[in-house]
């Protein structure tokens, strides 16, 4: 992974690398009091991100996935 702030394409599956640029992004956020919801707008909101956001239960699942890696990384 590059630099939070690096300009590389993302998908949604780049969990570590979105976890690292929404961390920079809200220094002191604790992920497990932002909403579903509230993740997937801040990711769809990263200038770098490609694609539109899966349908059905995936998004959630992969939601979750960015709650986990941003959790992981700020410990």
């Amino acid at each position: 992974m590059g630099h939070p702030l690096s300009w590389e394409p993302l998908g949604w599956d780049d969990a570590d690398e979105i976890a690292a640029i929404l961390r920079h992004r809200f220094p002191g956020t604790d992920p497990d009091t932002v909403s579903e919801l509230e993740i997937a707008r801040w990711t769809r909101e990263i200038p770098t991100l490609t694609g539109e956001p899966p349908a059905g239960p995936e998004l959630p699942r992969l939601v979750e996935a960015i709650r986990d890696a941003w959790r992981e990384a700020a410990r």
